[in-house]
């Protein structure tokens, strides 16, 4: 018998792995945000993109680059505002995203 697993929530090296490539993608959408004259009066903002991008990577857990419906939930438990599966639903839907 065997038993399938998902790499998409693969730990050790592979992980880490998964993790510097998010990164470094993360790293240059920031860097284009920086050189974007739109934002050039925004304050802080690279100080605000390092905080956003290690937010991100932090709730982005299975690297596909959007945060799921568990990972909203995980992240909204974490900020002290749990809410239902039905709540994140409706609050997704809300909001426009998947």
């Amino acid at each position: 018998m065997s038993v399938a697993f998902s790499n998409r929530f693969q730990g050790g090296k592979a992980f880490g792995l998964l993790k510097a490539r998010q990164e470094r993608r993360l790293a240059e959408i920031n860097r284009e945000f920086l050189c974007d004259q739109k934002y050039s009066d925004e304050e802080n903002l690279p100080e605000k993109l390092t905080a956003f991008k290690e937010k991100y990577m932090e709730f982005d857990l299975n690297n596909e680059g959007e945060i799921d419906l568990m990972s909203l939930k995980r992240m909204m438990e974490k900020l002290g505002v749990p809410k239902t599966h039905l709540e994140m639903k409706k609050m997704i839907s809300e909001g426009g995203c998947r």
